[in-house]
């Protein structure tokens, strides 16, 4: 544990989504097939509106190539990622008028669904209880380039929804981990300081170095199934399951505060 982090009595657990608290080992599908339909849907949709569209195949490698864009140019400061836009960029290359395009529209009409296979471990919800009957805050953050809205779809339909009050996804603030902005994003949502919170996830080049930088406690999850080289970065605790969470957060409210 990092003695040189000021910390109080914990009252706040914040999560990571993808790998975190749901399990992406037993997707079924891959990434193009499982989103070809969805670009579909909004291929017919802007046909129906009257845009003239290039051949389906074009206008889905658009955006597709938008999307590839997209990731990379936000690693370079870590900021500056949004769906929203790189539709709109993907729309430009199709030569059609963005300013006559409803883009969020569109974005509803792509029907963002739970992957097939993709599902919460089967301690989540358990350890959720766990901490939210101790009277913890809970929070959830996500470096997602898909509103939090489109991503809500998935925790509703895995019964995660209802645990958390507070959701900031980088698909609405512009900021990924592990800049600091989006931890403060969420922090400031749940009315908390990073001396009182800890954060779980499962990427140490993202998730724990952004909770180390911010001044939160880090909890790396690194289950068999995931390797993850640390390559430099120091988590406070590193736990193979989420049933290892509750033990260290009571440890720590029992040692004498710094």
């Amino acid at each position: 544990m990092n003695q040189s982090k000021t910390r109080q009595h914990l009252n706040t657990v914040l999560f990571d989504l993808d790998d975190t608290l749901i399990d992406w080992s037993g997707q079924e599908v891959e990434w193009a097939d499982f989103t070809r339909p969805m670009m579909g849907n909004i291929y017919d949709y802007l046909a129906a509106d009257g845009h003239a569209l290039p051949g389906r195949d074009e206008f889905y490698n658009h955006i597709i190539e938008e999307i590839q864009n997209g990731w990379e140019e936000a690693k370079l400061t870590w900021s500056g990622l949004f769906f929203d836009r790189i539709l709109s960029r993907a729309y430009a290359r199709c030569h059609l008028d963005v300013a006559r395009i409803d883009v969020e529209a569109t974005m509803r009409v792509y029907d963002w669904q739970p992957v097939p296979g993709v599902v919460p471990y089967p301690e989540t919800r358990r350890v959720l209880d766990q901490l939210r009957d101790r009277g913890l805050k809970l929070g959830l953050l996500t470096n997602s380039m898909f509103p939090m809205w489109m991503r809500d779809i998935e925790l509703e339909t895995y019964g995660l929804l209802p645990y958390f009050p507070a959701r900031v996804s980088a698909g609405d603030t512009g900021d990924l981990k592990p800049n600091p902005a989006i931890y403060h994003h969420l922090l400031d949502k749940l009315g908390t300081t990073p001396e009182t919170a800890i954060f779980v996830g499962d990427r140490p080049e993202n998730d724990i170095a952004g909770a180390n930088a911010t001044g939160l406690t880090s909890v790396l999850l690194s289950p068999p199934h995931l390797e993850r080289a640390l390559d430099g970065v120091q988590p406070d605790f590193i736990i193979t399951t989420l049933n290892e969470l509750l033990p260290i957060i009571e440890k720590m409210n029992k040692l004498p505060q710094t």
